[in-house]
């Protein structure tokens, strides 16, 4: 199985490529560069690997939500990559892929944190134990000093990009984001068939602004 991840939900960027078990992984810190950045990055991990993109059973990419030009950067990408040969593409919830190495806990929730901007995070909800096809429970937005309140601290336990960077020690014991998380991810719905039947569509944190076009 040669599978392919690819995740610019933000400015922390990474690429995996996992064949038959074996997988090789590459991160970045992006800053609004995501499209001249990501094709180059899957390109070294498929020369490394001594294959073309025509080789590979499968895209996954992570669907956000996150930066609005960044998720669809990576989406396009995947799109681009399996439309000559018509292989799926698994798209990925960025909470569920931050809540993913949580996965076996059993006693709390697990809460993904992704910074949006005015001091704010999206949050996603899992129940645990976390299986890779599991919705969220709870999802939405709010400040900053209101994630204890707001999230229930005592019975949660936080993770991802927001938590490292509203709880500095965590950047120390969990990592943002391992590609190795999102293909895992993928591969289990892969074999479920779970999330390959549809076109994917990026989730965003908020409704996308559309201006009104100016009248000459």
């Amino acid at each position: 199985m040669r599978i392919l991840g690819i995740d610019t939900s933000t400015s922390f960027a990474g690429v995996g490529l996992s064949i038959d078990g074996e997988i090789a992984t590459h991160t970045w810190w992006s800053r609004h560069n995501h499209g001249r950045e990501v094709m180059p990055a899957v390109m070294r991990l498929l020369d490394a690997a001594g294959i073309e993109a025509s080789d590979l059973d499968a895209v996954a990419v992570a669907l956000g939500p996150g930066g609005f030009s960044a998720v669809r950067v990576g989406i396009a990408t995947g799109q681009g990559l399996v439309a000559p040969t018509g292989k799926p593409l698994i798209g990925v919830p960025t909470h569920l892929i931050q809540s993913y190495p949580l996965r076996n806990e059993t006693d709390k929730r697990i809460v993904s944190l992704i910074p949006i901007g005015r001091r704010q995070v999206s949050y996603g909800a899992y129940a645990s134990p976390l299986k890779a096809v599991d919705e969220p429970v709870d999802t939405g937005i709010c400040e900053i000093t209101e994630i204890d309140d707001r999230l229930d601290g005592d019975n949660t336990i936080l993770c991802g990009e927001g938590a490292v960077e509203t709880i500095p020690e965590e950047a120390a014991t969990r990592p943002v984001r391992d590609p190795h998380n999102l293909i895992a991810i993928a591969l289990a719905r892969f074999e479920s068939g779970h999330g390959i039947e549809d076109g994917v569509e990026p989730v965003y944190s908020r409704p996308p602004t559309i201006t009104a076009p100016k009248r000459m």
